[in-house]
């Protein structure tokens, strides 16, 4: 027999599983299409149009949760998932009661959101490109020194989960979405320097061209002549998109997984205080257009928006049904499943630092003397997020009498991010996500900090 759809498959697949001696069991199923258009130098550099489906499975079987997947839905994948599935769940230790993953019942109700604009399809590839096209031939208009564009792009999916299994539950959910991205060089008296700008949503229309032509131009333009600082403490002002690129590379601290596992510092700190009173740190799957935004988590628990620091006080960790089992609470709906091939974990949904009433401008003002940090690099490479320690290069500006004075390059900036919890002083109104990954979206805005130390000549 042939490819079947997936009602068909899930039917004979879970008829096969309770044969073959599994107790309870699930089918993932991810649909997704993407499209995603380069330009360089006025031509289409980079196209491409991609679909994807799989199924993944997962069963228990002599006490242990066994995984498998594939990605075409045939009697041949049935035997070869079974097999699999309980090959793996042979070799998975299964003495700790604890350990044992469950098939979930369901929640008692679900939130109903939106993440799909059916207006997002009828786009036309020609308009995505073009409108790419349109970027690029902007940002070398916009300034005699912009002297070429290092990336041009637009891309855009859709994609669909469904989670099914043996207690009952069935669950379906659907979004898209669209993003574009601008990194323009430009040069004077010799050197260069580059700034990125995106925009990203459900709206094509509420994309505009000279908005992010010029976001990227004047940001990229505001570094030239930048030189280094003298080493030493400085007061830091994290502007808004650096300020979420460091809560990212850190936000695996309050995974309740790697607690357990001694992976973060927060054990036995829920309750108390890890951070200032102006930092509030909130995970909202239910955020109207959040790019991370889904009403169910990767086990088919109800998702809900939480505070998880309250005013610097740790209100809870993020958990998935193993992990919240462990510590004798309820799942917080974090379990995460970027992929039908992957195993559960925990991973937060938009996860932002909430923004207060200050305007950028009195950031810098009350700052008085001190740095404007608007990019750190190498987060991968230079953040330990078991210690909280990192050493980053970074560009920025330097701050003085309230003012900005000239811009910054050549520094590496080093702390420790659970000092700089402690340490957060005032905190901006604009609030400002970064691009989605499998693990969530993060967002923060302006961050006054007390001190980081800065080396530089």
């Amino acid at each position: 027999m042939g490819i079947m759809q997936f009602d068909e498959f899930k039917e004979k697949l879970f008829a096969a599983a309770k044969k073959a001696g599994f107790e309870e069991f699930e089918a993932y199923y991810s649909t997704g299409e993407s499209f995603k258009v380069n330009i360089y130098e006025r031509e289409i550099d980079d196209y491409s149009v991609n679909s994807t489906n799989g199924l993944g499975f997962r069963g228990l079987y002599n006490g242990s949760i066994g995984y498998a997947y594939t990605e075409i839905l045939d009697d041949k994948a049935i035997d070869l998932i079974i097999n699999n599935a309980k090959e793996n769940a042979k070799i998975i230790d299964s003495s700790n009661d604890e350990d044992i993953e469950r098939i979930f019942e369901g929640s008692e109700k679900y939130p109903e959101i939106n993440n799909y604009n059916q207006e997002l399809e009828n786009v036309s590839e020609n308009d995505k490109i073009e409108f790419a096209f349109e970027m690029e031939k902007k940002a070398l208009e916009k300034d005699k020194r912009v002297k070429s564009v290092k990336y041009c792009a637009v891309a855009s999916f859709s994609g669909s989960v469904t989670i099914v299994n043996s207690k009952g539950l069935e669950l379906h959910s659907r979004e898209n979405g669209i993003y574009s991205i601008l990194i323009p060089v430009v040069n004077e008296n010799g050197k260069s320097d580059t700034a990125v700008a995106f925009r990203i949503g459900r709206d094509f229309r509420q994309m505009h061209v000279e908005d992010i032509v010029n976001e990227a131009v004047e940001n990229a333009l505001a570094y030239i002549g930048a030189s280094s600082v003298k080493t030493g403490k400085y007061k830091i002002l994290l502007r808004n998109d650096a300020a979420a690129d460091l809560l990212a590379a850190f936000s695996p601290i309050f995974s309740a997984d790697r607690v357990q596992k001694g992976m973060s510092l927060l054990k036995n700190k829920v309750g108390k205080k890890i951070g200032s009173e102006a930092l509030t740190i909130i995970d909202d799957p239910l955020m109207k257009d959040g790019m991370a935004s889904t009403p169910f988590d990767g086990e088919g628990v109800a998702c809900y928006t939480k505070e998880v620091v309250k005013e610097g006080n740790l209100v809870t960790l993020l958990h998935n049904l193993k992990t919240a089992r462990k510590d004798g609470v309820k799942s917080t709906g974090n379990a995460s499943r970027p992929s039908y091939s992957s195993t559960i974990d925990v991973s937060p949904s938009n996860f932002y630092i909430k923004p207060d009433n200050l305007e950028f401008n009195r950031l810098i003002e009350e700052i008085g003397d001190g740095l404007l940090i608007t990019e750190l690099q190498g987060l991968h490479s230079g953040a330990n997020s078991i210690s909280g320690d990192f050493s980053l290069a970074a560009k920025g500006f330097e701050i003085s009498n309230g003012k900005i004075k000239r811009p910054v390059e050549q520094i590496t900036v080093s702390g420790n991010f659970y000092n700089v919890m402690e340490n957060v002083i005032s905190v901006g109104n604009d609030l400002k996500f970064g691009l989605p990954s499998g693990y969530g979206c993060f967002g923060s805005p302006s961050l006054y900090i007390r001190e980081l130390a800065v080396a530089g000549q």
